[in-house]
C-alpha cells in the first residue's frame, strides 16, 4: 500500500482515539539517512496521557510537502524533525535539502513544533542503560561501554554516557575525525568526570571485554560475530541504528545468551510531548509580568528585577517562588520584617486576582 494512503489510514485512527481518550492527537513527520531499501515508513501509533500520537520517517522534501497537507488542521499538533540528516539530492528545487522548511511552509491550521530525533534516540538509550543498571552498586559508573559509529547520534550517546561515569570507547573509520570528536567531548564532559572518551579504529578491539556493545551507524551490519565473541559474558548490546548487527553476530550472542536490545524512542517521546505541551501553556497562561503597588511580580522564567516577587503562575498565582535579586538568583535571607511585608502582598496580590 502506499505511503499517502497509509497515512491516510492513520490520521483516521489517531482521530478516533483521540476523540475516544480526549485528548490531543499529533503527527511527527521525521527524517532518516538510514541506507534500507525502505527508506520511508510509519511509526507506530502511542497513547500517553495527553496525547495519541503517530508519524512517518521520510527521506524527500517531495513526500514531506504531501504529508503536510494531509495533516494540516486534521492533526492538532505537527511535530517536524529540526536536524537535517536527508541529502540534497531529494530537494524539490536544488536549495540544500530542509525538511523542516517545507513543512514550516505548508502548515498553516494545525500547531507547529520541532524536535531532534537523534536527541531523542540519545535520551531513549541513556535513560534505558540507566534504568537498566539501577540496581548496580554504581550504577553505569565503571562499566566499558563501546560505541560503534561516532557519528552525530554516537557523540551525542558518548559524551551523556561518560558523563554518568561510563568507559567509553568509541568508534570510526576515519582516525583523524575520531581523534578530534573524542578530544572534543573530553573538553565539554564536566571538569570532575574522571573517565574519558577512548578511541579505536578497529572494532573488535574496541569490543573486547564491553559491557554494553551499541550500534549506531545508519543501518549498516556493522557489528560481527568476532566483536560479539569479545564481549563479556553479561554484556549486553543495543542495535541503536536498526540494523547493525549480522546474521552470524545475532546467532553468537543467541547462544551466549547475551541480550539484544532494539532502540526504543517512547520513553524519550513521552518526555519531549509533554515538555513541549509545558512550554506551550507556560508561554500562553503563566508567564509575565504584572505590577501591584508598584512592585512586580514575574513568573514562567522571565529574567526578574530586583525586588520582584517570583510565582509559578502570573494569572492564577498559587505558590511563592521567591525574591529575585536582580542577578538571577533569589535572595535567601529575609529579615522578618521583609518576610511579612512580602506575605502579606502576595495575599493581596492573589486577592485582586481573584476579584478580577
Amino acid at each position: 500500500m502506499p505511503i499517502k494512503e497509509k497515512i491516510i489510514r492513520q490520521i483516521s485512527l489517531l482521530k478516533r482515539i483521540g476523540q475516544l481518550n480526549k485528548i490531543k492527537t499529533g503527527f511527527m513527520i521525521g527524517n532518516t539517512a538510514k541506507i534500507d531499501k525502505v527508506n520511508n515508513y510509519l511509526t507506530p501509533i502511542r497513547k500517553f496521557n495527553r496525547m495519541v500520537i503517530g508519524g512517518a520517517i521520510i527521506d524527500n522534501e517531495h513526500l514531506a510537502m504531501g504529508i503536510s497537507k494531509q495533516v494540516d488542521g486534521i492533526i492538532e499538533y505537527v511535530f517536524v524533525d529540526a536536524e537535517k540528516k536527508v541529502s540534497d539530492n531529494s530537494s524539490i528545487n536544488g536549495d540544500p535539502a530542509n525538511i523542516e522548511r517545507i513543512v514550516r511552509e505548508e502548515i498553516s491550521q494545525s500547531k507547529l513544533l520541532t524536535y531532534k530525533g537523534n536527541d531523542l534516540s540519545a535520551d531513549a538509550i541513556d535513560s534505558f542503560i540507566s534504568y537498566k543498571y539501577k540496581d548496580a552498586l554504581r550504577g553505569v559508573g565503571g562499566k566499558k561501554i563501546t560505541i560503534v559509529g561516532a557519528g552525530n547520534l554516537g557523540s551525542k550517546l558518548a559524551l551523556k554516557l561518560v558523563e554518568r561515569g561510563g568507559k567509553v570507547v568509541i568508534t570510526r573509520r576515519n582516525k583523524k575525525k575520531l581523534e578530534l570528536i573524542s578530544k572534543a567531548l573530553n573538553i565539554i564532559k564536566p571538569s570532575y568526570t574522571t573517565e574519558n572518551v577512548e578511541f579505536e579504529v578497529d572494532n573488535k578491539i574496541a569490543a573486547i571485554g564491553s559491557d554494553i556493545l551499541i550500534g549506531t551507524t545508519n543501518g549498516r551490519p556493522i557489528i560481527t560475530k568476532n566483536m560479539v565473541e569479545s564481549l563479556k559474558d553479561s554484556a549486553i548490546i543495543i542495535d541503536a541504528g536498526k540494523g547493525n548487527l549480522n546474521e552470524n553476530a545475532i546467532n553468537l550472542a543467541m547462544e551466549r545468551k547475551i541480550e539484544i536490545y532494539r532502540l526504543d524512542v517512547t520513553s524519550a517521546l513521552a518526555g519531549m510531548i509533554e515538555a513541549q505541551l509545558t512550554n506551550e501553556n507556560n508561554f500562553k497562561n503563566k508567564m509575565g509580568r504584572k505590577y501591584f503597588k508598584n512592585i512586580g511580580f514575574v513568573a514562567g522564567g522571565i529574567f526578574a528585577k530586583k525586588g520582584e516577587i517570583v510565582v509559578d503562575d502570573i494569572s492564577n498565582p498559587s505558590s511563592f517562588i521567591g525574591i529575585s535579586d536582580g542577578r538571577g538568583d533569589f535572595n535567601r535571607v529575609l529579615s522578618s520584617s521583609d518576610e511579612t511585608f512580602y506575605n502579606n502582598l502576595i495575599i493581596e496580590y492573589k486577592k485582586q486576582i481573584k476579584e478580577n
